[in-house]
C-alpha cells in the first residue's frame, strides 16, 4: 500500500506532465513556422489570450520574456531594396480592359457583351468556349441579342490589349499579335498554323525546304514568332508572387567579417499586458478568476519563450551552417559543399528533426541573394554539391557546339573529366531539371 505522500507527489508530477505537453508541442509549432507564418500565428494568438499584448504597427519588434525585454534590430539597407523592388499590384484582366473600354465609344449593349466574353476567358487569356456555350451563357445573363452581337463582341475583345486575348488556343493568341502589314505576315502565320509541331521536333530542314526558304530565313522567322506570347493574360490575373522576409540576415561588419543576426523587422511588438499580469494577482478578485487570468499568462508566456527558443535555435544551427559553407559565403554559388542535417545535429547535439524544423520555411538575406535556409543542405553527389553539379552541366551545354551539341553520355564522360562520378540518369535528371532539351532538339542545323 503506497503512502499518501508518495500519491501526491506522483499526481503533482502526472499534473506537470500534462502542462508541459501543450507547452512542448507549442514550441515545436512556433519552432516550424517560417516568418510570416509566425506573424499570423502570433496576432491568432494574441486574438484568443487576453494576456498578450499585440501592436502591429512597429516596425522594430521588442518581446518581453518574463518581465525582460529584448529589441529587434532595424531592417538592413539590403532588405529595404528588396522590399522597395517588389512589383506593384496589377490591375488584372478586367481592370485593364474596363479602362481601355472607358474610351470607346461603344454602344451600352457591345460594352455589357465584351465585359460577359472577359468574364469567360480563361487563366491564360483564351475563349476556350465554343460558340453555342458563350451564348447559352450570355441569354443566362440577360444579355439580348445573337450570332451577330457575339462575333462583334469578340471582335471588339481581340482588339483590346494585351493583344491576343479572346483567341482561342494558343496558335490563334498568336497570329491575333501578328500585324497583318508585316513583310512577311503570309509566312508566319503559315509557320503558326502549320508547322509548330515540327519545329518543337527540330526538323528544321523539312520545314524550311516545304515552306521554299533558306535555313536564315527560317531562323529568322522563328526569331520573330518568340516575341509572341502564347499566353497573353497569365501575367494579368492580379496575383504577385509574395514578398520574402528573410528570418535571418548576414551583415558585413567594418572589418569586412560577416555576423549572422535574426530580422525581426516585420514582426509586431508582443508582451505580456501588465494590467491583465497585475490582474491576476489581485486578491480582491474571485479566486476562479485569478486563476483564468494566471493560466492566461502562463501561456502568454510560454508562446514568449517559444518565440525566442526559435530565434536561439534557428540562429545556433544557421552558424553551424555557415561555417561549413564559408566557400559559398566568399564565392558565391557554385561552391558549396556536401552537408546533410544530421552531421549539423550531430554537431549541435540534437535531433535531425529539429533541425529539419528548424529550416523549414525559412530564409535568410546573403550576399548573394535572399535563399531559403534548406538550399544549403546538399546531398553529396560524385563528392560534389548536387546544385554544383548542376551548374557544371548548365556551363557544360553553353559552351558546347551548337551543330554538334553534347549527349548525355557526351557529359558524364566530360564530368568524369573533371573530377565528378555521376550516373548516366543523374545527368539527364539535371538537365531535365535545368530546362535544357536533349542533344537532339539543341542541334542547330546550318545551311549546307
Amino acid at each position: 500500500m503506497s503512502h499518501p505522500g508518495m500519491q501526491q507527489s506522483l499526481a503533482l508530477r502526472a499534473e506537470q506532465r500534462l502542462l508541459l505537453q501543450p507547452r512542448m508541442l507549442q514550441a515545436i509549432e512556433v519552432l516550424q513556422l517560417g516568418s510570416q507564418d509566425l506573424c499570423a500565428y502570433v496576432a491568432e494568438a494574441a486574438l484568443k489570450n487576453e494576456a498578450l499584448e499585440l501592436d502591429s504597427a512597429h516596425t522594430d519588434a521588442t518581446y518581453v520574456r518574463a518581465g525582460a525585454g529584448f529589441r529587434g534590430q532595424e531592417a538592413s539597407d539590403a532588405h529595404d531594396q528588396m522590399l522597395q523592388s517588389q512589383p506593384d499590384r496589377e490591375l488584372g484582366l478586367n481592370g485593364q480592359v474596363e479602362l481601355q473600354l472607358a474610351g470607346m465609344d461603344l454602344p451600352m449593349g457591345d460594352l455589357e457583351w465584351v465585359r460577359y466574353l472577359v468574364s469567360c476567358l480563361d487563366s491564360r487569356g483564351y475563349l476556350s468556349l465554343e460558340d453555342e456555350e458563350l451564348l447559352q451563357g450570355a441569354r443566362a445573363s440577360g444579355l439580348g441579342g445573337g450570332v451577330a452581337s457575339l462575333g462583334r463582341a469578340i471582335a471588339n475583345l481581340q482588339g483590346l490589349e494585351p493583344r491576343g486575348i479572346g483567341g482561342r488556343d494558343a496558335v490563334e493568341a498568336m497570329l491575333l499579335q501578328l500585324d497583318p502589314q508585316e513583310p512577311n505576315y503570309p509566312l508566319l502565320c503559315r509557320l503558326l498554323e502549320e508547322y509548330l509541331q515540327d519545329l518543337a521536333r527540330n526538323k528544321w530542314p523539312k520545314v524550311a525546304a516545304q515552306m521554299g526558304i533558306t535555313l536564315e530565313d527560317l531562323k529568322g522567322l522563328v526569331g520573330r514568332l518568340s516575341l509572341l506570347d502564347p499566353r497573353p493574360a497569365a501575367a494579368l490575373d492580379g496575383r504577385v508572387a509574395p514578398v520574402l522576409h528573410p528570418d535571418l540576415s548576414l551583415l558585413q561588419n567594418l572589418d569586412g567579417t560577416l555576423s549572422l543576426k535574426a530580422d525581426r523587422s516585420q514582426w509586431p511588438a508582443l508582451c505580456i499586458d501588465p494590467d491583465v499580469r497585475n490582474l491576476s494577482q489581485d486578491a480582491d478578485l474571485p479566486a476562479e478568476v485569478r486563476e483564468h487570468l494566471r493560466r492566461k499568462v502562463d501561456e502568454a508566456r510560454w508562446l514568449l519563450d517559444a518565440v525566442q527558443q526559435r530565434e536561439v535555435t534557428l540562429l545556433r544551427v544557421a552558424r553551424a551552417v555557415f561555417e561549413v559553407q564559408s566557400g559559398f559565403l566568399k564565392k558565391g554559388r557554385g561552391h558549396l559543399v556536401p552537408l546533410s542535417m544530421a552531421q549539423i545535429a550531430e554537431q549541435l547535439g540534437l535531433a535531425s528533426s529539429t533541425i529539419s524544423r528548424a529550416v523549414a520555411g525559412k530564409y535568410v538575406d546573403t550576399p548573394h541573394g535572399i535563399l531559403a535556409l534548406r538550399w544549403f543542405f546538399q546531398t553529396e553527389a560524385g563528392g560534389a554539391a548536387r546544385d554544383d553539379l548542376r551548374d557544371v552541366v548548365r556551363r557544360l551545354v553553353g559552351d558546347e557546339d551548337p551543330s554538334n551539341p553534347l549527349s548525355d553520355e557526351d557529359l558524364v564522360k566530360s564530368l568524369v573529366a573533371l573530377g565528378h562520378k555521376v550516373a548516366r540518369r543523374t545527368v539527364a535528371k539535371y538537365r531535365k531539371e535545368l530546362g535544357i532539351r536533349s542533344s537532339y532538339q539543341r542541334k542547330i542545323h546550318t545551311a549546307a
